[in-house]
């Protein structure tokens, strides 16, 4: 998945990339609704009442089950869902709480479950997606042992920079503390630091992103991976 300027494309990248007959059965059961920053969409052990296909925003997908706060270890935006659980017949293994407002269209997790039942195309479809949910996990794992804090930090700005396709990020020093779990001293002097090589500007509850390429070169193998596997896993761009 790829970021930019001002993104163009709008809508969800794996409603677009579905078989058009699944699409049809799917899209009259939708309902578009707004997403307002720090709203739960699922909980870890819990059985969630739908399922999401995020249109615009950022979700943070959050581990809870063995630390003492929140920590981020995924992100879901335009391309993806919240509530993938539901099509292994699970119930969800970590929170995931809206982390940028944005939009999405949603559907019951029953009739998302029919829908599946009846479409092995679709069902294969969606367990791709997970694929690279997997991937996404195990590549931040990586960067969380190997990357430093300041690549660690620029990793997630330009991931939120791809999914909300604006050089404008609303995220606060405790948004990213929790981000990357770490204290927000070691935000603030990571942010010192990437401001002073001009890649971003930083406000109250604001980052700019000013330079995109520095940011991608200053991350190195940190980041693009789990963006291209993901281009590769679903056979399309985002």
């Amino acid at each position: 998945m790829k970021g930019g300027q001002e993104n163009e494309r709008r809508g969800n990248s794996l409603l677009k990339g579905m078989m058009p007959a699944d699409r049809e059965r799917l899209m009259p059961l939708l309902r578009r609704e707004t997403l307002a920053a720090r709203r739960y969409l699922e909980r870890r052990g819990q059985l969630q009442d739908r399922i999401y296909f995020i249109e615009s925003g950022v979700v943070s997908n959050l581990e809870t089950g063995d630390i003492p706060a929140p920590l981020e270890v995924g992100v879901v935006g335009r391309e993806g869902i919240v509530g993938a659980s539901a099509i292994c017949k699970l119930l969800p293994q970590r929170d995931s709480c809206v982390q940028i407002e944005g939009e999405a269209l949603s559907l019951e997790r029953d009739e998302f479950r029919r829908l599946l039942e009846g479409s092995p195309v679709l069902l294969g479809y969606l367990l791709r997606y997970i694929q690279t949910q997997i991937v996404q996990f195990s590549l931040a794992a990586s960067a969380a042992v190997r990357a430093t804090v300041q690549q660690r930090l620029a990793r997630k700005l330009l991931m939120y920079h791809d999914r909300i396709g604006s050089d404008d990020l609303p995220l606060t020093h405790e948004n990213m503390s929790i981000i990357l779990g770490v204290r927000r001293a070691s935000i603030t002097h990571a942010i010192h630091n990437l401001e002073a090589e001009r890649w971003i500007r930083a406000q109250r509850g604001l980052v700019q992103i000013r330079d995109r390429a520095g940011l991608v070169r200053y991350c190195g193998p940190f980041y693009g991976v789990a963006e291209a596997r993901y281009a590769e896993i679903m056979g399309h761009r985002a």
